[in-house]
């Protein structure tokens, strides 16, 4: 059972969402990335349209859903007013997924993005299962089974078989111009988010990661300090990440880019996601190992009071841009909750 106070935060989140499909005049429709707090139309130039915004709109209220329809006792009313919201959302994404000229998660380039993609897809799968459950007209499961498999045809082409990792973007149309490796942790974002174990546990997400972390610690400065105290004890640090090699935006400015949080801890989430698909034994253990690297890494450059930035100067370490911001924290959360489970798998 649902907290009184969570259970109010999402339904606050599903009113806020019918709020949002329900302007008008919005130049990109439901793909518009940005609102004010008060729920008023964002009128000034902004990277749009961002079409992984309905997807995930779409899996966050499918799982509250989901959640309704255990509790209900065979009662699906209000199961039934979600998932019209879901459709909203999902009917859309429908006639937008192909679209080349849409802004990645970075607010950067446009393009097709394996990110944007993968959300779409995970979201409509999951659309097509409610619609089969809640037993809607199966033509909604249909189109959106239709969708998603179109999609999954399309993924394959982001593997670059000459550098050897799945690339952020096809078919770009616009947006910033020196980002020639295509080499993003946004990938390694999207198999975390999105992904299924097979994706995630793929030669491929490997091979990706690996040439970030191998990129990311001969870039930055900070990566020359291997170890760090913590709680009065040396222990091992790994390379702090950052988005993708030719970045320049240091938080404040474009001074050059910086490690991030959230995806330093993200590489750790991985190893630890790698440690509870293999279970109990030595390379489980050695993974869990390399994940505890990572966090340390992030615990080195978190303040002593906890509080997060959204990034690392790469030569200081101290932090910068944003102040507390949500993504950091929900990225440790959930490395640190992956970890509970690898360790739990090692008994």
């Amino acid at each position: 059972m649902l907290k009184d106070e969570l259970k109010q935060r999402l339904d606050d989140y599903v009113e806020f969402t019918r709020h949002l499909q329900g302007l008008k005049n919005l130049k990109y429709g439901l793909g518009e990335a940005k609102f004010h707090m008060d729920g008023t139309a964002f009128r000034a130039p902004w990277c749009n349209a961002q079409t992984d915004g309905p997807a995930l709109r779409a899996r966050a209220i499918l799982a509250y859903a989901q959640h309704v329809i255990k509790q209900a006792n065979g009662d699906t009313t209000r199961a039934h007013e979600l998932f019209a919201l879901v459709r909203t959302d999902l009917d859309y994404v429908t006639k937008v997924w192909m679209h080349p000229g849409n802004c990645d998660i970075w607010e950067e380039s446009r393009g097709m993005h394996f990110y944007t993609l993968l959300a779409q897809k995970t979201a409509l799968e999951e659309g097509a299962r409610m619609a089969h459950t809640l037993d809607v007209d199966n033509g909604v499961a249909h189109v959106y089974e239709r969708a998603a498999q179109e999609i999954a045809h399309k993924l394959p082409e982001f593997w670059d078989v000459d550098h050897g990792y799945i690339v952020a973007t096809l078919n770009k149309t616009g947006g910033i111009r020196t980002k020639n490796s295509n080499l993003d942790a946004q990938v390694l974002l999207a198999a975390l988010h999105h992904g299924t174990p097979k994706l995630l546990t793929s030669r491929a997400v490997a091979a990706t990661v690996n040439r970030l972390v191998h990129v990311f610690d001969r870039l930055y400065v900070v990566n020359h300090v291997q170890r760090t105290k913590i709680d009065g004890q040396w222990v091992d640090v790994a390379a702090a990440v950052g988005r993708y090699p030719e970045d320049v935006y240091d938080g404040d400015g474009s001074r050059g880019g910086n490690p991030w949080s959230l995806l330093t801890s993200s590489v750790a989430e991985y190893h630890y996601r790698l440690a509870v698909h293999m279970g109990n034994g030595p390379l489980a253990q050695y993974l869990v190992q390399v994940g505890d690297t990572y966090m340390a890494r992030v615990a080195r450059h978190t303040d002593a009071d906890h509080t997060m930035r959204e990034q690392w100067d790469k030569s200081s370490g101290y932090g910068r841009g944003a102040v507390h911001l949500t993504w950091s924290y929900a990225a440790h959360t959930s490395a640190s909750r992956w970890r509970l489970l690898a360790i739990a798998s090692l008994d």
